[in-house]
């Protein structure tokens, strides 16, 4: 009698451990809950290249609930106005924090990133997810919209430091001249405004260890350029003050001085493509500016010394960039405009267009 037993207890006992595991399944199992709030400490946003290390803006929320005490995981998403948060730049956050902090670098990388377009103002939006596991039981936030203007990232190519006698012959806060593609060659734009100071060199790097100075034997080469070399002691320098394009090749040894003035052209201004809108160059700024009426649907470029060996118009796909003999730059809007050229990052030479 007793071995008939022993099946019987085994068979009840399974019973009841399935039944009880299906009970702790449906008690673990969360119901749809109510999604959190998202603030802002700001309601606008500004971002320049000045502030980049500043804090742009600090988002909080409040806890999600989900009728239930489990750890839930926060991310907030940005994205552009209008694209439905499709592919957004995603925040990851700790379960036990209810905030993320941007600052103004990190937020305009993220622009960048996403597409919006430098020196054009856009709106982002942004949301906070909340999740107790991976794509179950997600729920969005309300979603806060900004208007934002992306500055360009700038790029720090392989360079030469360019010290002259009118900044004190002091490297480390030389100009520079750059080689975007690491090829030898180097440009860059550079102003002598000090007639008793046209002299200059070129090192390989903030310091004095590997210089180029004058080897041309004439006369004439020293005023337009020439033969530079690591191991000469003269000093390369331009004739006159003004705006030069520096060139230097370091496997031809060659180097050039191009003195520059820059002008607006195209269809959208009323000098044509011929007649010029002449810049005035800002020292301080390193900056060239015109204000100037502007028909828009219509396009212009910039152009140096009236005529067309350098030019400079859009990227392939504008981007706030600027590239030699590039496409035409159309203007978004009639109106008046104050219209600012920047060359003075070497391989980083941005325009914008602000309407008055």
């Amino acid at each position: 009698m007793k071995p008939k037993l022993i099946p019987l207890i085994i068979a009840a006992t399974a019973l009841f451990i399935i039944s009880s595991c299906k009970k702790d399944l449906v008690q673990v199992t969360a119901q749809t809950g109510t999604a959190a709030t998202l603030k802002a400490s700001v309601t606008s946003v500004v971002l320049s290249v000045e502030t980049a290390g500043e804090q742009a803006v600090a988002f909080s929320w409040d806890k999600a609930d989900y009728n239930y005490n489990a750890a839930i995981k926060y991310a907030l998403q940005i994205d552009k106005k209008g694209n439905n948060f499709a592919a957004p730049k995603e925040y990851g956050i700790d379960a036990s924090m209810l905030s993320q902090a941007l600052t103004v670098g990190d937020l305009n990388n993220a622009l960048v990133l996403l597409g919006f377009t430098p020196n054009v103002a856009a709106d982002m939006e942004v949301r906070v997810k909340s999740q107790l596991a991976t794509n179950q039981n997600i729920l969005y936030s309300n979603v806060l919209t900004f208007t934002v203007t992306p500055y360009p990232v700038i790029v720090i190519y392989p360079s030469l430091y360019v010290p002259a006698a009118y900044q004190g012959w002091t490297v480390s806060t030389a100009e520079r001249v750059s080689s975007v593609l690491d090829d030898g060659a180097y440009e860059g734009y550079v102003y002598f405004g000090d007639a008793a100071n046209l002299i200059f060199k070129f090192t390989t790097d903030a310091n004095w260890t590997t210089t180029y100075g004058w080897a041309s034997s004439t006369s004439t080469d020293i005023w337009a350029g020439g033969t530079m070399s690591s191991t000469a002691s003269g000093n390369l320098f331009v004739p006159a003050t003004g705006y030069y394009l520096l060139t230097a090749n370091t496997k031809t040894n060659e180097w050039s001085a191009t003195k520059t003035t820059f002008g607006i052209v195209g269809d959208a201004v009323a000098g044509g493509w011929e007649g010029d809108t002449e810049m005035i160059y800002n020292p301080e700024s390193k900056e060239w500016s015109a204000t100037a009426s502007l028909t828009g649907g219509k396009v212009i470029k910039f152009r140096a010394n009236h005529a067309w060996a350098i030019n400079y118009g859009n990227n392939d796909t504008p981007n706030g960039f600027l590239k030699l003999n590039g496409a035409n730059i159309t203007v978004p809007a009639s109106g008046n405009y104050t219209i600012v050229l920047n060359v003075s990052n070497p391989g980083n030479y941005t325009y914008t267009l602000t309407k008055n």
